[in-house]
């Protein structure tokens, strides 16, 4: 792997250079980040589903509850466009580097904060407040890591990479293993008696996220800004209010970011959230086996996206993610009659071919194609207010529209055709964007 850095801010072709080290490093942190940063957040999402209803939200039937837990995971999708403006704007700025660890201590002091909150029982309704701040904390970290991570991934190899697709897609590896992380942790305490879960058991995973963020952080503090950011710096400066530049000029790219954006972030807290509490409270499966099932799937994907990545190399972003829309727009009724079934081979299979085909191949080129799409001055802001915005709009509150729709139903239905009608978001808005990987160039300007 080399790293090429431009000879001047138009974007000539730099000599490469023999030190690897940069590059790698680069892509670990942007995964390795992405991983623990999506650890706590699905960590909510799973807590969300099976415990909060009870310790936070115990005065009102279990529905409703349910909902409300739900509605406190939504409300950290509000922050995320704050977080997405705030990180993006001083990224393009100071630097992406820079901004990343911010989002990453705030991100564990706020889970591990989490953790330590006593219940509804203890303090009455200053414990749902709580959960609900420090939620909107965690919204406002994860507005600025996500596609922080996607540009940081992207930029890491020079302007003039020629596989950016396959290093692109690692933060979204980052991303399922997350998945895997807090779906293994959370899923071996849930194992436990239910009083010993509900007493103490769900708490212990948000305290973990202490000693792994750490970890995180020497990963994330040992990588240098990309060379990208750092002649556009040095030689054409930055744009003093890039997040009003970006929508100024680049509305419709932004406008294109979100159409593509929905059906993926859709669907993956449609898996990682809602298939757990409809499999569990609806279809009376023992939430561990769920879990399970969402553990080896999210496995699966995470081999599958540096594969789709490298395709996108070799043959588009564009046909990669047509195949994924397409795939999720027709597979959503599908798989929820693979869990109706209630045969846990069927249920593996379902959530497999979800996650592999369907989510992985719609994740993975993004973080290259969303960089391509944008000029380096304000490119943090344009794919944050776009990934952030799809992220409030599609997917926090997905879990809560799914279970008010099957609560209102009945039936799986509604909530298989809101998927499919969001997965042709992305189909569409694919369509109509260009394609970028045949030149293999970051635009400067």
């Amino acid at each position: 792997m080399s790293v090429r850095e431009s000879a001047a801010a138009s974007g000539e072709q730099g000599a490469a250079t023999t030190n690897t080290a940069p590059t790698r490093r680069t892509i670990a942190a942007a995964t390795v980040g992405t991983a623990l940063e999506m650890y706590d957040f699905v960590l909510y999402g799973s807590a969300a589903a099976l415990v909060f209803a009870p310790l936070f939200f115990p005065k009102i039937d279990a529905t409703a509850g349910t909902l409300a837990a739900f509605a406190t995971f939504g409300v950290g999708f509000v922050a995320r466009p704050i977080g997405g403006m705030i990180f993006g704007h001083f990224g393009d700025i100071i630097g992406r580097k820079r901004v990343l660890v911010i989002t990453m201590i705030a991100m564990g002091v706020s889970s591990t904060l989490i953790g330590m909150l006593p219940t509804y029982e203890t303090i009455g309704v200053w414990a749902p407040i709580l959960l609900v701040t420090l939620r909107l904390i965690q919204g406002v970290a994860m507005g600025g890591e996500q596609g922080g991570a996607f540009v940081l991934a992207a930029e890491a190899d020079g302007p003039h990479s020629r596989r950016r697709g396959f290093l692109g897609s690692w933060p979204a590896v980052g991303m399922a293993g997350g998945l895997v992380l807090a779906t293994l942790i959370f899923g071996a305490f849930a194992r436990l008696e239910p009083d010993v879960f509900l007493a103490w058991g769900w708490r212990v995973p948000f305290w973990l996220s202490a000693l792994i963020v750490g970890a995180g952080l020497a990963v994330r503090l040992s990588v240098p800004e990309p060379s990208v950011f750092q002649t556009v710096k040095s030689e054409n400066g930055t744009v003093k209010a890039p997040l009003i530049e970006a929508i100024r000029r680049y509305w419709k790219q932004i406008l294109l970011v979100i159409g593509m954006k929905s059906g993926e972030t859709a669907a993956f807290f449609l898996i990682a959230t809602f298939s757990v509490a409809y499999g569990s409270q609806t279809l009376g499966l023992p939430a561990a086996n769920i879990l399970n099932a969402v553990l080896i799937a999210a496995v699966f994907q995470m081999i599958a996206i540096p594969l789709w990545g490298a395709l996108s190399d070799k043959i588009g972003r564009r046909p990669v993610m047509i195949f994924g829309a397409s795939f999720l727009t027709l597979f959503a009724a599908p798989f929820f009659m693979l869990l109706n079934t209630k045969s846990l081979p069927l249920i593996y299979v379902a959530l497999i071919l979800a996650m592999s085909l369907g989510h992985a191949a719609l994740s993975a080129p993004v973080g290259a194609f969303f960089a391509e799409l944008f000029p380096t001055r304000v490119r943090l802001s344009g794919v944050n207010l776009g990934v952030q915005l799809t992220a409030m709009l599609a997917g926090g509150f997905t879990p809560l529209i799914a279970t008010a729709l099957l609560a209102a139903v009945g039936h799986f239905w509604p909530v298989a055709v809101y998927i499919a009608a969001l997965a042709l978001v992305s189909l569409i808005a694919t369509i109509l964007t260009r394609e970028t990987f045949k030149s293999g160039t970051l635009p400067v300007d």
